[in-house]
């Protein structure tokens, strides 16, 4: 998903928002691109248009963990906890079955403000060599967490550099 990947990671939301609005018309039926049009509108602040993007992915891709995530994410922002508390339960549940992202769980608890049980999961990709992982430098999501001294380690582990570095620079 090269779109999302290069504009998102430079935070050229308008660019990356005009290139999915072209896969779209191209292919109405590609979940990712509602997902990464999701994580654009969650970052602009636009969280109930955020939440219809991540629900019409799940709709194009209801087994996908990674959809789920992304609403449960998404609600958890709009400070609707109970609704983000039953996806991320349904998660947990879900990878004692099948693989789901450590990360995409981080994310999920470090929007409802449970910042330890994030770093918890955000250690145990890294254990698990999730490559998502590749990409915290550079994601929007974890801007936040960049001055947290237990980003800068993991960050140091992963041998990606300092926080501060560049991170747009993509």
């Amino acid at each position: 998903m090269l779109f999302r990947s290069v504009q998102y990671f430079r935070r050229d939301f308008e660019a990356a928002l005009d290139q999915i609005d072209h896969t779209v018309a191209l292919n109405p039926y590609f979940s990712s691109a509602y997902w990464a049009l999701g994580l654009i509108q969650e970052y602009r602040g636009e969280l109930e248009e955020s939440t219809a993007a991540f629900q019409r992915a799940i709709q194009l891709a209801p087994e996908s963990p990674r959809m789920h995530a992304g609403l449960g994410r998404s609600l958890a922002l709009a400070g609707k906890r109970k609704q983000a508390l039953k996806i991320l339960h349904e998660l947990r549940d879900l990878a004692e079955h099948r693989y789901v992202s450590p990360l995409e769980l981080a994310s999920m608890n470090f929007a409802l403000g449970e910042m330890d049980e994030g770093y918890v999961l955000m250690t145990k990709a890294f254990e698990d060599r999730c490559l998502e992982l590749l990409s915290i430098m550079v994601d929007p999501r974890f801007d936040y967490l960049r001055k947290d001294t237990r980003f800068t380690e993991l960050s140091s582990r992963l041998g990606l550099g300092s926080p501060g570095s560049n991170h747009a620079a993509v």
